[in-house]
């Protein structure tokens, strides 16, 4: 009987809950330049991280930005100035995907709570001695084909090498570059044999970076990933700065750092002129000591 009446109130509290849990239609995540909301009769300026209802109205001025979860799970974009109706997007949001309000809730959370995350694996980097600092973590496994690496050197000379190299330190390929940062193709033949690879930076100039490890995620881990990241992938298609940004929070929260990496420089590349993602992308360096605090 004690059992019964348990699933009766559960069954009775289990709605209100849900209802609570799901109490707005969209969710702000990026807000830039002036952004104002009416609820009732007065403007405000929209916050990230605000809840909105789609019977409020939003309003975007020139040459600024929105960037919206909704509660389909569903990221939308509000880029044309002047005033819009929430309940007219939504009713133009297509079907997303309820995994996404796990990683809108990761990207919302706290500085302390991502970087507890991370402390927890051991992510976190030493106090680097080598002169060239390479902007990737100590160690990373990794999903995707591409890592994005960019560093900085002490040295006048803007011509590099990315060399990478297996575990036993032999060199599987170079790369040439001019600048201070290269994508790096997994899918290189040279490269595909090996499931853990070794990455560094030598400048012209003679300055290298310490090794950074990246290793091809495998096996069941790789599975249950692909699985998710699929579900997630299914409410997004038009490859905005928005979904990169909530892929770097997807990589993140599973601790695919050099994904993560990569996922933030693509959403700036997306969109220079929203300052928002460089800020979350130096956020990002700092969780990983890769650069300090300011």
């Amino acid at each position: 009987m004690k059992i019964y009446r348990w699933f009766i109130i559960a069954s009775l509290v289990y709605p209100v809950a849900y209802l609570a849990a799901q109490s707005y239609d969209f969710k702000v995540l990026v807000s830039k330049g002036k952004t104002e909301v009416r609820s009732g009769d007065a403007w405000a300026s929209i916050k990230v991280g605000a809840s909105l209802s789609a019977s409020d109205e939003v309003k975007i001025a020139e040459n600024s930005y929105l960037g919206l979860m909704h509660v389909s799970g569903k990221p939308v974009e509000i880029k044309e100035a002047g005033p819009h109706k929430l309940a007219d997007v939504a009713s133009k949001i297509s079907k997303g995907s309820s995994v996404m309000s796990k990683y809108t809730e990761f990207i919302l959370s706290s500085e302390d709570e991502k970087k507890n995350k991370l402390a927890a694996t051991g992510a976190v980097h030493r106090d680097l001695k080598a002169p060239v600092t390479l902007y990737m973590p100590k160690t990373s496994y990794h999903l995707g084909n591409e890592v994005y690496l960019s560093w900085r050197s002490p040295g006048k000379s803007s011509e590099a090498e990315v060399v990478v190299m297996n575990l036993a330190e032999d060199v599987l390929a170079k790369y040439k570059v001019e600048g201070t940062s290269y994508r790096l193709n997994l899918t290189d033949p040279k490269l595909t044999k090996e499931q853990n690879l070794l990455i560094k930076v030598v400048t012209a100039d003679g300055y290298q970076s310490a090794n950074a490890s990246v290793k091809r995620l495998q096996g069941s881990k790789k599975a249950e990933v692909e699985k998710e990241w699929n579900e997630f992938m299914a409410s997004v298609s038009d490859g905005t700065a928005l979904e990169k940004y909530l892929q770097a929070g997807f990589f993140e929260s599973h601790l695919l750092l050099s994904d993560a990496l990569t996922a933030y420089q693509q959403a700036i590349e997306l969109a220079p002129d929203v300052e928002l993602y460089k800020e979350e992308y130096n956020k990002f360096l700092q969780r990983l000591g890769l650069v300090p605090k300011e």
